[in-house]
């Protein structure tokens, strides 16, 4: 692939995942998926940028995109946007959000950064810079999510650590919740502990069962094939 090709922006666009709100089925915010008309697979367009060292250029590309089609045409709900750890910890990064911010918008979305979970970025959570520049963004009005939540490098640990305002659990646990007792106790368990201050939000739900399920354990926001597939945002959607 021509790295080149990789960070142009018009060979890059987002389809939009709703998450809804379970009490009403009222849209909740999206979450923006980058994708490209160059590599099919999301997966391999970042490892792609990894091993090119262009990460952090592709990162905030899809960021900065996803905002500025997001404010014009859907900005009263929130926007979800996923971030890699070395993205977050960049020296730049501040400056960056900054600077999309200011950009005039009526009004601006409430943006959730997702926390990445890559292996390769694992000791990136350890950094002391890490709690810094969180309060950094929070100040800004930026909240944050921890994606993939009992997959990766981050533990119950982190959770409590970070104090994330949105907890969103891997799609693991949404996979045929409906007839496994064992992962209703552990959604149960993260609904019942993170309730004061995180948002426990259910990946991956793809049966009427299994989005059911989630209504009655007090799942509050979901997300999944079942609810909503990705797909280009327009106006009126």
């Amino acid at each position: 692939m021509n790295i080149f090709e990789l960070l142009q922006k018009n060979r890059l666009f987002h389809n939009y995942q709703p998450l809804h709100h379970l009490a009403d089925d009222a849209i909740y915010g999206y979450e923006a998926l980058l994708r490209s008309t160059i590599q099919s697979n999301p997966e391999t367009l970042f490892k792609i940028a990894m091993q090119s060292n262009i990460l952090y250029k592709l990162d905030t590309m899809s960021i900065e995109k996803a905002f500025t089609h997001y404010s014009n045409q859907l900005n009263d709900q929130k926007l979800f946007l996923n971030m890699f750890m070395s993205t977050l910890l960049h020296p730049n990064f501040i400056r960056f959000m900054h600077s999309i911010l200011e950009v005039p918008s009526s009004p601006a979305p409430s943006i959730v950064l997702e926390m990445n979970e890559a292996k390769e970025e694992e000791a990136m959570w350890e950094s002391p810079l890490l709690p810094i520049r969180i309060k950094m963004l929070r100040e800004m009005g930026i909240q944050f999510a921890i994606d993939d939540f009992g997959q990766g490098a981050t533990s119950l640990k982190k959770a409590v650590e970070i104090e994330p305002e949105y907890l969103k659990l891997d799609r693991y646990f949404a996979t045929e919740l409906a007839t496994s007792d064992k992962k209703q106790k552990l959604v149960s368990l993260f609904t019942e502990y993170f309730k004061e201050d995180t948002t426990v939000v259910l990946e991956g739900i793809e049966t009427e069962d299994d989005l059911n399920l989630a209504k009655e354990i007090g799942i509050d926001i979901a997300q999944g094939y079942f609810i909503g597939k990705p797909q280009a945002l327009v106006v009126g959607s």
